[in-house]
């Protein structure tokens, strides 16, 4: 028989919840995260060297392009209405 461990979450700084069920994205949280990787991408791109040298996106640009690309397809699921533009 296999036993698995606890789940620990953490919800607030120094706060740990065990056996806390996995908590739904919100509409905020997931608006949160979209956002959040909107930013992080807008931000790589105007400021990395090489996606500027080469005027496309160097790999870590990409990587961010995915991340916003799956927040916003998991916003738009979640109900989110509209894409954020900034």
């Amino acid at each position: 028989m296999i036993t698995l461990a606890p789940v620990l979450l953490v919800s607030q700084p120094g706060v740990v919840l065990r056996d806390a069920p996995c908590p739904e994205i919100s509409m905020s949280s997931s608006h949160e995260a979209l956002e959040n990787a909107r930013l992080t991408y807008e931000q790589h791109v105007r400021t990395c060297r090489q996606c500027q040298a080469d005027g496309a996106a160097c790999a870590v640009a990409k990587l961010h392009l995915r991340a916003y690309n799956n927040a916003r397809r998991e916003h738009m699921r979640s109900g989110g209405q509209g894409i954020v533009t900034g």
